[in-house]
């Protein structure tokens, strides 16, 4: 073997299969192979070997059989020369193996003839058998111009043996010629079967070449050279497409081993491989070689062989193809880089990329992994690629694009859309992708691409928020904001505070210029401001004047910058309507420089702002207190260090602190001041300083001391209101129980008139003393709640003052006090007023002189001072200090504790009078000096009328008169009330009905009318049980027996609302408790005999 080609080792790596696999070659084909292209020699044989069986077990068999020699000599020559025909027929050359049949067949016409003949007993069946079959095999096998005669001549034969021997097989029942036309028949269907089988194998033939060439073709297009070896593995065959080194029988291939040839060269690996197949006649499959053509070029090829065996077994050689891979190898070579370059991509390119089927992952590079949020290739492979994604729209659109490209060819992809993904540990990923199907190594899948748009989408979206925030800042911005053209001045954007300040919108602005509109109210102004941008690009807080549309000056505090956009130069101007705050800060100066207390600021160096009124109540002049330091209001720096201490912590937390201190002016003289001290900024205390507020309380620190005073007086009133409850109660108890006691002592059988007269009498005192208590009480009530009216009557003021005189005499001189009254000119005349009232004062003036004089006198003077009568109680008292006096006219008063408890009262009388006279138009007054007595006095205004009224005695008289015989219904739930005014009215002659409440007396007037004798007058009690006395009117008035007859109300009470509600009811008049005689007469005679309308 010559010595091995030197290659590259890479050349002869196995390939992959996808690419280099090359078509296993079929099994040997069943036809022969043979020059003539028919089956007829190999059949021929099989003829040829029956023949010679059959001739020689013939010749056997005859030999055997009880014939004479004459007889039996032809046959075994002929049966002889059968076997001798058939053997020798199997050694003719394929050519003329149809001729050879033709003769074979001839002559085993002429031996079975001739054996038939010698037998004398015609064909025997087996005979027959042999020449029907042999008529079929040479109708199938040849050809019919050759194969027909041999038929005819079988006939002849069979015909003239059976009727030279007279007899033929066949049923007895059958005639010689029957048989012999039987037997003629069946030569011809097998003569017919033989063409038929002929046809038949002709077609499969044909279809068999047809196949073979196909094949041939088939394997000249899939392989680039066929080749065949004998049992020797030396080339018996060999063809090429390509290379035309290898040639048929002449070629000097041929003969040789493939290995010997000095164009083929392979590895020993290789070769040891080939040797091991070829040693186990195995098969053998892309065997890598290499082949130099004549050219010099170095082809790469793969050999693969299949074993050849013969019918019987026998190896043969081996049979198979050669590719030429050169191409192939190369183009693996370069797939090979680039799927090296491609895998190397793949994992390096930073944009995610995964490969998947049916949603699941196949493959992904590192950037992927980390963006869905695996720890590694290996966790993500497998998973749901859709689980990744956000639940919502995002899966659902994910899921309907994997589906689309599951459907589409290989190279066909979608467009890019946008995703949201949650990672593996919750983080959201934005993300652009699209997907692609590609063939993969195990099938189609999609690639899908990734672009993390995660930082995109919020730097967007930072950036829109931003945008929207910038112009919602710019909308809604309190203050102006415009966009203009530097070179041409022109507005380009204006905001909606501009368009509210000025009063232009924004149509009307944007495109014209500032001259145009007017809005700057100082064109050098606005130049100077353009200027100032010019030069230095922004300007800051420049006091301007613009001007609205409907005229009206606006002071703004403008701010500019300008900038390049666009390749332009724009302005961007902020603008502040300072109007108001000028104004507030006008008024605010105003405030501060006129506020009534001292308004300053300091910081550590001292006063930094002072109001007018804190220098004009520190005695500064104007401007000089700042500057000075803040110890300078203090009276010393003790108490400035005192302050400081105290409040150090609360001002240090940012707190307020105040107190009163006492300050120093400038002059030297102190006042006390209240100081409240704020820091203006906690956090920043030497820089926003202190608040200092300071008030002159020099003035209120007394008005506080009167008002302790007062609360403290207060305070005893209040004492003196409990004690005045205490002993009025005990004063209404007092008599109470002496008029129980007393009512039970004139109630005993046994006691003489004169006693019971004197307990009546002490029972009228005590019921008179009660009434007294109680009438101050209400009269104070009635006064405080404002419901005391105060009549205007006219009387006789002389003789009241000596009734009053006369009633306070014997109590007087029980005293040993000498009673006097001094009427002077004026006085003792016919005055128009409340002699009630007037009666009331006096009483307490004159009840109070005479209790709390031990001895002396009581003077009591009447003296006019125009319209007005001054009245004057004096007495010869031990006297009222100062302090006492000024409380005296207060409720619930006395000069001292110990009066009540001495003198009974209970310290309302004073305060009555005082609140009487005031309702009367005057006043009321003491003066007295301690141990000399004193003097209580009201001047009350009484004006002098002229005439005088009748006479009280002589007046009474004529009512009683008037009223005897009249019939008056008396309603009363209480029976003392009820006995006291049935006896009254009886004793004037009034015939009186009863009732006790509102019920009975409607039926009672009804009863009446009804009667014929109704009554004249009620009188009708306003609190009733069943039915109130306000009820009974209503009901009366609705009734025509009550509807005229007068009502006159009956109350305890005496309040303004009760006599408004009994009148609004239908009541004709009102009267109060306890029932006076000469007022209920009064009342009797106004409305007896006058029927209401």
């Amino acid at each position: 073997m010559p010595a091995e080609t030197q290659i590259d080792e890479s050349l002869l790596a196995e390939p992959p299969e996808s690419l280099l696999e090359a078509p296993r070659l079929p099994a040997a084909p069943a036809t022969r192979q043979m020059a003539g292209g028919s089956v007829q020699p190999r059949i021929a044989r099989y003829v040829f070997y029956v023949m010679t069986l059959l001739g020689l077990l013939g010749a056997i068999v005859a030999a055997q059989l009880p014939l004479p020699a004459t007889r039996l000599a032809p046959m075994l020559l002929a049966l002889g020369a059968l076997a001798l025909g058939g053997a020798a027929s199997l050694f003719v050359p394929p050519r003329w193996i149809e001729r050879a049949l033709v003769s074979m067949a001839v002559l085993c016409v002429a031996a079975t003839s001739i054996a038939a003949l010698a037998v004398g007993s015609g064909f025997s069946a087996p005979a027959f058998a042999l020449y029907t079959l042999l008529a079929c095999i040479l109708c199938a096998l040849v050809r019919r111009r050759l194969a027909l005669p041999v038929v005819a001549l079988m006939m002849l034969a069979v015909s003239a043996v059976s009727l030279v021997s007279g007899a033929s097989m066949g049923p007895a029942y059958l005639g010689l010629y029957a048989k012999i036309a039987a037997h003629l028949v069946v030569l011809a269907c097998g003569a017919a079967g033989g063409l038929v089988i002929a046809e038949i194998v002709v077609r499969h033939m044909r279809a068999a070449d047809e196949r073979e060439h196909r094949f041939r073709t088939l394997l000249g297009i899939a392989a680039d050279a066929y080749w065949e070896l004998d049992e020797r593995y030396r080339i018996v065959a060999a063809s090429s497409r390509r290379f035309g080194v290898l040639g048929h029988a002449d070629d000097r291939s041929l003969g040789g081993l493939p290995w010997d040839l000095p164009e083929f060269a392979c590895s020993d690996e290789t070769l040891d491989l080939l040797q091991a197949d070829l040693d186990t006649r195995a098969a053998f499959h892309d065997l890598p070689i290499h082949w130099r053509l004549k050219t010099g070029e170095l082809r790469h090829l793969v050999v693969s062989g299949e074993p050849r065996f013969d019918e019987r077994g026998v190896f043969t050689g081996y049979w198979g193809v050669a590719r030429d891979v050169t191409a192939d190898l190369r183009a693996r070579q370069a797939l090979a880089a680039t799927e090296t370059r491609y895998q190397e991509l793949f994992s390096r390119i930073p944009t995610p990329l995964v490969l998947h089927r049916a949603g699941r992952v196949i493959d992904a590079n590192p950037a992927a992994v980390a963006m869905f949020g695996y720890e590694s290739l290996t966790a993500m492979i497998g998973r749901d690629l859709l689980a990744s994604y956000e639940s919502g729209d995002s899966r659902e659109r994910a899921r309907r694009r994997m589906e689309d490209l599951e459907h589409m060819p290989a190279g066909q992809g979608l467009p890019v859309a946008d995703y949201r993904l949650t990672g593996r540990f919750g983080r959201r990923v934005s993300v652009r992708a699209t997907g692609v199907r590609v063939e993969a190594e195990d099938g189609p899948a999609v690639l899908s691409i990734y672009v993390d748009d995660t930082e995109r989408r919020a730097a967007e979206e930072a950036v829109r928020r931003s945008e929207a925030m910038l112009s919602h800042l710019v909308a809604t911005s309190p203050d102006v904001i415009t966009l203009t053209d530097l070179a041409t001045g022109r507005y380009a954007m204006v905001n909606q505070s501009f368009e509210r300040i000025t009063g232009y919108t924004s149509a009307e602005v944007v495109g014209r210029t500032w001259i145009e509109l007017g809005i700057w109210h100082d064109a050098a102004q606005r130049e100077g401001f353009v200027e100032q941008l010019r030069e230095l690009d922004r300007v800051h807080e420049q006091a301007a004047t613009f001007v609205s549309k409907a005229g009206q000056p606006v002071l703004m505090r403008v701010s500019g910058a300008r900038f390049a956009m666009d390749r332009r130069e724009y302005v961007v101007i902020n603008a502040r309507d300072v109007t108001a705050s000028e104004r507030d800060r006008a008024e605010r100066e105003a405030i501060l420089q006129t506020a009534p207390i001292g308004i300053a600021v300091t910081h550590r160096k001292g006063f930094v702002l002072a109001n007018a009124a804190m220098e004009q109540m520190l005695g500064w002049a104007a401007g000089e207190l700042l500057g000075q330091p803040r110890e300078v209001i203090w009276a010393d720096e003790a108490s400035f260090a005192g302050i400081a201490r105290q409040h150090g912590e609360r001002l240090a937390r940012g707190e307020q602190a105040e107190g009163d201190i006492e300050c120093r002016r400038r002059d030297g003289s102190t006042f006390i001041g209240h100081l409240i001290i704020k820091p203006i900024d906690p956090l920043q205390r030497d820089l926003g300083g202190t608040l200092w507020v300071l008030q002159d309380v020099t003035e209120r620190r007394g008005i506080e001391a009167a008002l302790a005073r007062a609360r403290d007086e207060a305070e005893a009133a209040s004492r003196a209101k409990s004690a005045f409850l205490a002993n009025t109660s005990h004063e209404l108890r007092t008599p109470l129980h002496g008029m129980l006691g007393l009512a039970d002592l004139a109630r005993t059988p046994d006691i003489d008139e004169a006693r019971r007269r004197q307990y009546l009498e002490q029972i009228s005192e005590s019921a008179q003393s009660l009434t007294g208590i109680i009438s101050d009480i209400l009269d104070l009530s009635k006064i405080e709640a404002g419901k005391l009216q105060i009549e205007a009557t006219t009387f006789d003021l002389g003789e009241m003052l000596r009734a009053v005189c006369r009633a306070y005499g014997a109590l007087a001189q029980g005293r040993d006090l000498t009673l006097q009254l001094e009427l002077q000119p004026g006085t003792d005349c016919s005055v128009r007023g409340d002699p009630l009232r007037v009666r009331q004062i006096i009483s307490n003036y004159l009840g109070n002189a005479v209790k709390f004089t031990a001895q002396g006198r009581v003077h009591l003077v009447a003296s006019r001072q125009g319209e007005c009568v001054r009245f004057e109680v004096h007495d010869s008292g031990q006297g009222i200090t100062p302090e006492v006096q000024a409380r005296l006219f207060r409720p619930f008063t006395q000069a001292d504790e110990s009066t009540t408890r001495r003198f009974g009262g209970t310290g309302l009388g004073l305060s009555i009078c005082r609140e009487l006279a005031q309702l009367m138009g005057g006043t009321v007054g003491v003066s007295s000096e301690l141990g000399r007595g004193s003097c209580f006095w009201a001047e009350l205004r009484l004006p002098e009328t002229a005439g005088l009224p009748p006479a009280p005695p002589q007046q009474a008289q004529a009512l009683v008169q008037r009223l005897r015989g009249a019939r008056v219904l008396m309603v009363e739930d209480n029976a003392v009330n009820m006995l006291i005014a049935v006896a009254m009215l009886e004793r004037w002659g009034v015939e009186t009905g009863q009732a006790s409440n509102g019920r009975e007396a409607i039926e009672e007037i009804e009863t009446a009318a009804a009667a014929g004798r109704p009554y004249e007058a009620v009188l009708m009690d306003l609190q009733m049980p069943e039915m109130s006395g306000y009820e009974a009117t209503r009901a009366l008035r609705a009734r025509a027996a009550g509807r005229g007859v007068p009502i006159i109300a009956l109350t305890a009470a005496a309040l303004v609302s009760e006599r408004e509600q009994a009148l609004a009811d239908g009541m004709d008049d009102f009267l109060t408790k306890p029932i006076d005689a000469d007022r209920l007469s009064a009342a009797l005679a106004r409305w007896v005999g006058v029927r209401r309308v």
